[in-house]
């Protein structure tokens, strides 16, 4: 009886023992040798279990997920994996309880896996939420996911229903090829700003100098393309200068150098007539020897030779005068710069002729010259002779109506009369007309001050 007994206890002990053996092989962690192209994600659905318990138990990193082609990895028993499974979804349908369903739209690059990681929740629960298959994993940009709420198991998105080629024939878009697409730059808008359209010919410089700003401002306000296009409307920070209101200054000054000029040719012209009237009369008059008494002509040849040798030196002296007609009116030689400055301003818009000298046409010496000449000064013909002119000063020190010379001395190669502020006027190259400049773009490199 006792012997019995101990050998049916002895059999029950090895039976107990070797079914706890074999509930413990049952639940012991498999081993996994990684081939070619296998992913975390291909073994957590081959051996059902979660992606991150099979990254915890191996040490993975959670960001890159990466396993090498011979490594050896544990996997979790599947009965581990589900209670770890359903405490995660106990969890997560706690926290769906208290916050309202969301949808999120798929961007390219997107996947189960990241959606799962961005809205804390897991690749099981978006499969569930949204009706996909259990070993559902592709995905496409336009698809709207849910990714919190209570399950709806009939709601199934259309986008899931798209056939296997069209799946195959539209891979899913990497991340990298994600974080390589440019963003947009950051436009930047100050407070102080206007707006400019653009114009035919205008170029990002052009427009830059117009508002003195520079052209990295332009485009850090200004979503730009390869090219401005006519009509486009461009931001324009902190502006330093207004084309409009120097374009309105300068039609000012030209419409008072007009008007100068207008009244200057007027004053010329009554000079003229009486000039003219004067002459006139000097033909008409008689010498006073033709109208002496008749005794008179009885006197000696030596006398009517006198006579007539006087009267024809008055002819002579008032025959030039009848015939002789100055090119140009000289006017005063002690004008200030301002009546300077007013009457070279009057031939705006006279072309420029290389060597010409006269308001048909002049070059930029040729101007001067004949400006001044105007006043009774004479500065010589060209650039070099009018260095000599008078005393050489630096630009800031230049007065209405100085000469301003571009060049070193005895080697300038350009020269204009000062208008005052930035402003001057000359007859600048071929194919233009005498206008008036800016010496913000175009700087002198130094003045003379006529004597």
């Amino acid at each position: 009886m006792n012997h019995t007994a101990k050998k049916l206890l002895v059999g029950t002990v090895g039976a107990a023992g070797l079914f706890l053996a074999t509930t413990a092989t049952a639940n012991a962690d498999t081993t996994h040798k990684v081939a070619k192209n296998d992913t975390v994600w291909d073994l957590s659905q081959k051996y059902g279990v979660s992606i991150q318990a099979i990254e915890a138990l191996n040490n993975i990193d959670q960001n890159s997920h990466l396993i090498v082609t011979g490594q050896t990895l544990k996997v979790p028993a599947k009965d581990a994996q589900v209670s770890e499974n359903n405490n995660t979804a106990q969890a997560a349908d706690k926290k769906a309880d208290t916050e309202n369903t969301s949808d999120v739209t798929v961007k390219a690059g997107d996947t189960l896996w990241t959606l799962a990681q961005q809205y804390n929740t897991s690749v099981e629960k978006l499969r569930e939420l949204n009706g996909l298959a259990a070993d559902a994993y592709l995905i496409h940009p336009g698809n709207v996911l849910k990714v919190s709420g209570t399950v709806q198991a009939t709601q199934q998105p259309a986008q899931t229903e798209q056939p296997v080629q069209q799946q195959t024939e539209q891979p899913v878009v990497q991340q990298e090829a994600t974080q390589e697409q440019a963003q947009e730059p950051q436009l930047v808008v100050s407070a102080n700003h206007t707006t400019h359209t653009v114009q035919a010919g205008e170029s990002l410089y052009s427009i830059a100098q117009a508002y003195g700003v520079t052209v990295d401002s332009l485009r850090s306000a200004n979503n730009l393309g390869a090219t401005l296009l006519v009509g486009q409307t461009l931001t324009i920070n902190d502006p330093a200068k207004d084309p409009a209101q120097e374009a309105a200054a300068q039609q000012a000054a030209q419409e008072q150098a007009a008007a100068q000029a207008q009244q200057e040719a007027a004053t010329q012209q009554a000079a003229q007539e009486q000039a003219a009237a004067a002459q006139a009369q000097q033909q008409v008059q008689q010498p006073v020897q033709n109208q002496a008494p008749a005794q008179t002509q009885t006197q000696a040849p030596a006398q009517q030779t006198q006579q007539t040798q006087q009267t024809q030196q008055v002819q002579q002296q008032a025959q030039p005068a009848q015939v002789q007609q100055p090119q140009q009116q000289v006017v005063s030689t002690s004008a200030d710069g301002s009546a300077i400055a007013a009457y070279a301003q009057s031939f705006i818009g006279t072309p420029y002729v290389w060597g010409g000298s006269t308001p048909s046409g002049f070059d930029c010496s040729g101007l001067t010259q004949y400006v001044y000449a105007h006043f009774g000064k004479q500065i010589g013909r060209n650039t070099i002779a009018q260095e000599s002119a008078g005393t050489h000063i630096p630009v800031s020190q230049a007065q209405v109506g100085d000469l301003l010379f571009w060049g070193t001395p005895g080697s300038t190669y350009h020269v204009a009369i000062y208008l005052g502020g930035n402003s001057f006027v000359a007859a600048p190259e071929p194919g233009q007309s005498v206008k008036i400049g800016n010496m913000a773009y175009f700087m002198p490199s130094f003045a003379v001050h006529v004597n």
